[in-house]
């Protein structure tokens, strides 16, 4: 028998693993609860990055916090772009890293003098793995870039640099915007020199736009000096837009509250507490449960000849 019991108890704690993973765990691009070659779980969890999941929480956010924008799916509407706006104006940090374009629709509302050329980039000569992976060496020295030497590129795109923004990092002059997605260099293509990460002031804070959202995900982040400039980007409470394209899953959304949430925390205690003692006295409180139903049995009312039933009243 407790060989039986045993069993079924293992049975059941695997599948209660198994479902939790499930439900933690993710496979979505830029997920910070996906561990593979794509996610975000290395980077939320050296960094301690915490989940936005809507740009309105932004009203109270700002001063030294910083806000990452990473491979948005959706474009962003007024109001959202007008948020950030907001969070820059009070001191706050935004990091933007696309290559496909969709946070265009914010850097453009809130007059950005830095955008996305959504055009794949290449470059000759200095790279990893292939020429969609350039290796860039060309860094200037920032508050940012202390210590980063290079950083290793994963299919980025260009940037368009306007105003009084400046270049922090450009490729190569052997690099060349790949118009036909050949990853050749082609009649029509020119090689170059192209910005790939650039920076500006925006009220009292700062905006930082790279030209490749792939640079920290868990396959990239120990590449060249990646993380040393993850680490370097980053000031106060670091939070990540999961509002555009990639959520959270179920448990990982429990998971970040409870990590963050002082509320949560003492909630999740207060219940862990009383689970246990109602296991541990589990049988003292089934005798007194039973012992109150026994006394009530015998002290209540009889129903019989003088009972109440029949409407008579004892004396």
């Amino acid at each position: 028998m407790k060989k039986a019991t045993a069993l079924v108890s293992i049975v059941c704690l695997i599948a209660i693993a198994v479902l939790s993973a499930r439900f933690f765990f993710s496979e979505a691009d830029f997920a910070m609860t996906n561990p593979s070659w794509n996610g975000l779980y290395a980077l939320s969890s050296e960094v301690g990055a915490r989940p936005l999941y809507s740009l309105s929480s932004l009203s109270d956010k700002g001063g030294v916090d910083t806000l990452l924008i990473i491979g948005p799916a959706n474009n962003y509407n007024y109001d959202e772009s007008l948020q950030v706006s907001s969070f820059l104006s009070r001191g706050g940090t935004v990091v933007v890293m696309d290559d496909f374009g969709a946070s265009n629709s914010m850097l453009h509302a809130i007059s950005s003098p830095i955008s996305i050329n959504s055009v794949p980039l290449c470059q000759h000569e200095n790279y990893y793995v292939n020429m969609t992976f350039p290796i860039i060496s060309d860094i200037s020295q920032t508050p940012f870039t202390r210590n980063v030497s290079s950083l290793v590129l994963n299919h980025p795109a260009a940037l368009d640099v306007t105003g009084d923004a400046r270049v922090i990092a450009s490729t190569s002059r052997y690099a060349w915007l790949d118009l036909n997605h050949d990853s050749m260099l082609d009649d029509g293509e020119r090689m170059g020199v192209y910005p790939v990460a650039a920076s500006c002031d925006y009220g009292n804070g700062k905006l930082l736009v790279f030209s490749d959202a792939d640079i920290f995900i868990n396959s990239m982040l120990g590449k060249g000096d990646n993380r040393a400039l993850l680490k370097q980007l980053l000031a106060g409470s670091v939070w990540v837009d999961v509002s555009h394209g990639h959520g959270m899953t179920p448990l990982g959304s429990i998971y970040y509250m409870l990590r963050h949430d002082l509320a949560a925390q003492l909630v999740a205690v207060a219940i862990t507490i009383a689970f246990t003692l109602a296991v541990a006295l589990k049988g003292q409180i089934g005798r007194v449960i039973k012992r109150l139903a026994n006394n009530k049995s015998i002290n209540g009312p009889k129903n019989g000849l003088y009972g109440d039933k029949h409407g008579y009243r004892n004396k």
